[in-house]
């Protein structure tokens, strides 16, 4: 049987109703700790998401410069990112970004082991920052 990123979403909500925020048809978005993580089905993939959540500012840092040299390091080595990539957006905020099958996500251990997944790189790199301040 093949899964739907609408599955997912059902899934989500179900599991995580007071978290969950739907989004139009193809994204949602789960609060957890004070964190949004959110869901995309990939535009051309139907078996793909992506699933993306805000690390921290660096527009305050005094030494953004070495953290980023940091960060493309943790890509490249996949130091910390747990699989995942990290990537600075135009309003100077760090995110987590990474690409899940559809099918890894398709009951209640596999959207739980993401979520877990990705709060535990969401920590280290937060904690990784404090030595750039």
């Amino acid at each position: 049987m093949t899964t739907s990123f609408d599955d997912i979403a059902s899934l989500a909500e179900s599991r995580y109703r007071n978290a969950f925020v739907r989004g139009d048809g193809n994204s949602f978005s789960l609060l957890e700790d004070g964190r949004q993580i959110d869901f995309f089905q990939v535009p051309g993939e139907p078996q793909t998401s992506m699933v993306r959540a805000r690390v921290l500012s660096i527009a305050e840092m005094h030494r953004a410069a070495d953290f980023a040299r940091a960060c493309i390091a943790g890509n490249f080595f996949w130091e910390g990112t747990r699989g995942a990539t990290l990537s600075i957006g135009a309003d100077d905020v760090l995110y987590l970004t990474e690409r899940r099958p559809l099918d890894e996500l398709s009951d209640v251990d596999g959207l739980g082991a993401c979520l877990e997944n990705i709060m535990l790189a969401i920590t280290d790199w937060q904690e990784r920052s404090t030595l750039y301040e």
